[in-house]
Formats: C-alpha cells, structure tokens, sequence
C-alpha cells in the first residue's frame, strides 16, 4: 500500500530524514518510534503533503502520495479545535476546510461521534470536553471522509491514564477496517493494537519489531531448581557473570556470551543442582526497544 523510497528531508540547513526506506502493507497498524527528535513528525508531514522532500518518493498503490490526498486521514499531534465551538460545529468545519459536502458531513456526524465514544456529545462546546475526549474528537475529523489510511502523530502524549485507554480501546476498533500509522516515543501506548514497530533514530529507520514474536536473550538464562542450597557455587563459574535469586525457586543466570543450555544443565549438575524447568529470557518490546536506540 505505502512504500517510501529513500526519502531525504532537510531544514534550515540541518538532515532531517536521512534516506528513509520502508512500507506498509494494507490493513496493518503499524507504530513508529523513536526518541524525541528521530524524525518521525517530519516524515509524518511528508506524507501527508504539509512538508515537501527533496530527494526519495513516497507511493501508495504505485502513485505519488499526492494522489491520494483524500485517501487519508490525519491528526496531528495538537488539533486546532475552538473552545467555543460545539462538537457539531467543529466537525462541520473542518470538513469544509477539507471540501467535503456540507450534506454529507452533516449525514456523518452522529455516526462519526458515535464511533469514537462521544454519542450525544454533539452540542458540547470544545472547552467542556476532557483531554481525551478532544483527541477522540480530533480522530473523528481525520476519518470523516473514509480514509483508507490514518495517520495518528502521538495521539496519547498528553492524556491521563483514563484518556489513554478511551484511545487505546478506539484505535483498536478503527484497526478492524483502515490502515494505520501511530508515531510515538512510548511504547506502552500501542503495546496492544500495533502488528509490528518500525523504529527510527536520527533521522534514519534502523530496524523493525514484530510484535507477535518472542525476543530472546541468549546471554540470560531462566531456571527453575528444586532447592538453593548449592546456588552460590555458581558464582565461581567462569561463564556465569551474575546469578540473581528472583524468587525461592528461580534464578537469573547472565553471562557476556549466548548460553548453551545442555552447558548450563550440566554445570548445575556438577554443583549437584537439581534444574526443574530452562530456558533463555524473554525480553519484552520495551526492553528491546530501548537496546535498539541506545547510545551505549
């Protein structure tokens, strides 16, 4: 569906995008993140057309992106909305601004509203609206013309944890019938709706995440011993940089090099540990993550 073909962007004189590559197939949801400054509001705006580039291409559907302007939705990371403006009224606007028929939106609204939890809200002004409550609002405009792809840029970075789950259970259902893109720097918002994350640092994309997939740790291993009585003799195996006691049966076991487990059985054999369950740490997307857009 999207493919972005070494795209460069500078400003004021600083590389901003560095020669992105990557795509994004239909009906995915797909995170970007990064640490503040990577880029990605940037690459955001290229494609949606607010920002030109000057080297690269993006393409949907093998067209320029600009194209399919009407293709897709967009909510930016703070939304313009009126204080005084009801629901209704800033539904209608934006619309307008977008040249959708006036009849059309109006036919739209009440089902737009409901679908982003705020049925009956219509007549409330945009100032007696909660934090999440607006950014539900602000989604409601990006996908009042059908996008076949939405663009969502840190849409959870100012809500409080009732703001959060009120997005987190919308994006969910919006996932079941359009394409998305999510950019944020926390990962624990998407942690649950994104299929895979592509990351990026310093203006480049350096590397992807499935999210369905178990990360392992092949310098750590989990066990399980039936008694700790012999444990500390561990300490004195060159392999074993650290043995932490997680609980009266489990410990931790790291090392600076992969583990072979057969190795690790035997070595507790030979201090007369009795292993019970083995196997490598599992590192979560966080965890990750973090090891990816480290400077260490």
């Amino acid at each position: 569906m999207i493919i972005i073909d070494n795209l460069h962007k500078t400003l004021e004189n600083r590389k901003i995008l560095k020669g992105i590559n990557l795509s994004i197939a239909e009906n995915e949801c797909v995170g970007l993140i990064g640490p503040n400054g990577a880029g990605k509001t940037t690459l955001i705006k290229c494609m949606t057309g607010i920002l030109s580039y000057e080297n690269g291409s993006i393409r949907m559907d093998s067209q320029p992106i600009e194209q399919h302007k009407k293709d897709i939705g967009y909510l930016s990371q703070y939304t313009d909305f009126k204080a005084w403006m009801t629901c209704r009224e800033s539904l209608l606007f934006f619309g307008q601004l977008s040249g959708l028929e006036k009849k059309l939106v109006q036919k739209r609204i009440p089902t737009l509203l409901e679908e982003v939890g705020l049925f009956g809200k219509d007549h409330f002004k945009v100032e007696q609206l909660s934090g999440g409550m607006k950014q539900r609002l602000g989604v409601a405009q990006a996908i009042l013309h059908n996008p076949r792809l939405l663009i969502l840029d840190e849409p959870m970075s100012s809500l409080d944890p009732i703001g959060r789950n009120e997005m987190k259970k919308l994006m969910e259902r919006l996932k079941l019938h359009t394409t998305i893109l999510i950019s944020t720097h926390i990962l624990d918002d998407t942690g649950e709706i994104c299929d895979r994350y592509i990351i990026m640092k310093n203006g480049q994309v350096i590397g992807n995440i499935n999210s369905q997939l178990q990360h392992v740790d092949r310098r750590k291993v989990l066990l399980q011993v039936k008694d700790m009585k012999n444990i500390d003799r561990l300490k004195m195996h060159s392999d074993f940089e650290s043995v932490q006691f997680l609980s009266p049966h489990t410990i931790l076991l790291s090392g600076d090099k992969e583990f072979v487990l057969k190795n690790v059985i035997k070595a507790c054999t030979a201090q007369s540990i009795e292993v019970i369950t083995i196997g490598f740490h599992q590192k979560d997307l966080e965890q990750v993550f973090i090891e990816m857009v480290s400077e260490i």
